[in-house]
């Protein structure tokens, strides 16, 4: 977490413990259970949800100096989407009962990991509204819908 300063670092090591991750390698499946938290150190990590048995989509990018793994720090039990590395990775580790001992311990760190968490989501929330909206527009039923409005009399 870039967020993050050297001390704040320092206190993450001894509970934090670094994968070494493939391209094409699932770190985690949807709705497995939500153990860790992930900072990727360096590569690329891509979040997908299933849309339906046959079709996965890209939900985000998680870069270098970037986390995932949210769901341990919003009280979920198990992830609402999946985690494939992209590019060969190096990825931190941190146990969720680990990390939220050390936040509770540390509340600048806990602050500062928690502001982060709500950016991502923050991110995540508008990038969706966008697409949400966007497949709204090029709808061919709600095109429908605007040519009768115009077609209706008003009153």
């Amino acid at each position: 977490m870039q967020s993050l300063t050297d001390e704040m670092l320092e206190k993450l090591m001894p509970i934090t413990e670094v994968l070494e991750v493939n391209s094409g390698e699932i770190i985690f499946a949807e709705s497995d259970p939500a153990e860790d938290f992930y900072m990727v150190k360096s590569g690329k990590v891509l979040l997908e949800q299933k849309l339906s048995e046959d079709i996965m989509v890209t939900v985000s990018s998680i870069d270098p100096g970037e986390s995932f793994g949210l769901s341990v720090l919003l009280n979920r039990d198990v992830r609402s989407m999946a985690a494939i590395c992209n590019e060969s990775a190096t990825i931190f580790v941190i146990n969720r009962n680990s990390l939220l001992a050390l936040m509770e311990e540390d509340h600048s760190l806990g602050y500062r990991i928690m502001k982060q968490t709500a950016r991502v989501l923050n991110k995540r929330w508008v990038l969706r509204t966008e697409q949400f909206l966007r497949s709204l527009r090029t709808h061919p039923d709600i095109h429908g819908l605007e040519s009768y409005d115009q077609k209706v009399p008003k009153e």
